[in-house]
């Protein structure tokens, strides 16, 4: 008997002698129907997708936020449904999404093994599925992941017009940004964005007059020195970051660069003020807002 690594059939490893029934009910946890992992395995969005695809069987392609995982694009919920693409007829199983969308070959590539739809492919699918800000969050993590630029996205999408959901992707393209670092970043651009003001750009770096770095932001409007910083929980718990922080933004105001800094609580429950606080920077800086 032997180790099973990975997802795995358990009634192909039975028939095949690899492991009893009784192995399989001590060692191993069901995952979907008749689809398991070695106990202890994390159960990350990637392995997830692997499930999946071995579950639904011959034909199935991962894809939507599952190809995203595959690509290497983190911020991915781990317990949504994962999502397969299926040229046939597959009922729908419980635990995960059946798509029956579509698909050429040019839009499917192997990765270890697994059938996966392209990265232009993923972020098509991934605009087209999402609500409008979901999806923003998971291109943004997807273009950061691979590279990808929302042109070539577009360039896919033009030669398929009037799939459903195209209107809700091109919306989604027009506001993703690689650049974003966290969820919670690719948020406060789109809350500052859906207020009115202008597009930020992102990963801002910012020198002093000799040239010398002084630090990156996450969003900023160079041509009015005025940026946002998101900041999460560690900056409160570790208190060197905390020193760090303060003699960085030190350095910031003698660049004279006005920063906004925002955190998860004031985006859940102050958004108003959040845009207030921005806007009103912008606004003594000169931008005509």
């Amino acid at each position: 008997m032997g180790i099973q690594i990975g997802p795995f059939r358990g009634s192909q490893a039975i028939r095949s002698g690899a492991l009893s029934r009784y192995e399989l009910g001590r060692d191993y946890v069901r995952v979907f129907r008749d689809t398991y992992v070695c106990d202890g395995t994390t159960l990350d969005a990637r392995t997830m997708a692997v499930a999946a695809s071995i579950c639904v069987g011959h034909g199935a392609v991962i894809a939507g936020i599952s190809a995203a995982a595959v690509h290497g694009a983190k911020w991915i919920d781990s317990t949504a449904p994962p999502s397969v693409l299926s040229a046939g007829r597959s009922h729908q199983l419980p635990g995960l999404t059946i798509r029956h969308d579509a698909f050429d070959d040019d839009d499917v590539l192997v990765v270890r093994g697994f059938a996966v739809t392209t990265v232009e492919r993923t972020a098509f699918d991934i605009g087209r599925w999402f609500t409008p800000t979901q999806s923003v969050v998971y291109i943004d993590s997807v273009m950061a992941a691979t590279g990808l630029r929302a042109e070539k996205v577009r360039d896919y999408a033009s030669c398929r017009p009037g799939t459903r959901g195209i209107r809700r992707l091109f919306e989604a393209l027009d506001l993703a940004d690689g650049g974003s670092a966290s969820p919670q970043e690719t948020r406060t651009r789109l809350l500052l964005v859906g207020a009115g003001l202008p597009k930020p750009e992102t990963q801002v770096e910012i020198r002093d007059s000799s040239g010398r770095f002084v630090a990156r932001i996450d969003l900023g409007w160079p041509r009015w020195r005025v940026g946002v910083e998101y900041e999460g929980v560690h900056h409160w718990l570790d208190e060197r970051q905390r020193t760090r922080d303060i003699e960085r933004f030190e350095d910031l105001q003698q660049c004279d660069w006005q920063i906004v800094r925002v955190n998860s609580e004031q985006l859940r429950l102050r958004p108003d003020e959040v845009v207030r606080r921005v806007r009103a920077k912008l606004s003594e800086a000169g931008a005509p807002i």
